[in-house]
């Protein structure tokens, strides 16, 4: 870290620390526009607009913050912990590196297995990948990430 970095230290970002986002399906799209055109098609096939959150750029990757560590040292130990319960954890570092470069992540919460399979195809459709479903007791993932392996370890 430089000099200016420790005196200059990032501000800590208002709001949500994103946590384990239980009953969503969550992917990541090559753009802003796929993304408005991903929500514009669920919506018209019923989703609830108050259940799809599309999470790009900067403050969004500082919301989800896959190390915990610009919410504070509380936010940290929370990741640690998910790191050693749950082997999704990396997954959270991986979608805020993907929010920061601008590839919109959106989250869609549904229970219903065969909505699911209808947001899936919608996503796909747009050039989704790296989509999973977290549920209460698993995860699945549904589409691997398509990209290079930084070796970037969530903690």
């Amino acid at each position: 870290m430089t000099d200016d970095a420790r005196a200059n230290p990032p501000a800590r970002p208002a709001g949500w620390l994103l946590g384990y986002p239980t009953d969503h399906l969550m992917g990541v799209l090559p753009s802003p526009a796929a993304a408005d055109a991903a929500v514009a098609e669920l919506v018209a096939a019923g989703f609830v607009p108050a259940a799809i959150r599309v999470l790009v750029g900067e403050e969004a990757a500082l919301r989800i913050d896959g190390r915990g560590t610009h919410h504070g040292l509380v936010a940290r130990l929370y990741r640690l912990v998910q790191f050693t319960q749950m082997d999704q954890a990396p997954d959270f570092r991986r979608y805020e590196l993907e929010a920061r470069r601008g590839h919109p992540v959106i989250a869609v919460k549904e229970t219903d297995p065969a909505r699911r399979k209808v947001i899936r195809a919608v996503l796909r459709a747009h050039g989704a990948h790296f989509t999973n479903f977290y549920g209460r007791f698993a995860t699945e993932t549904l589409d691997p990430y398509e990209g290079p392996d930084e070796g970037d370890l969530p903690i």
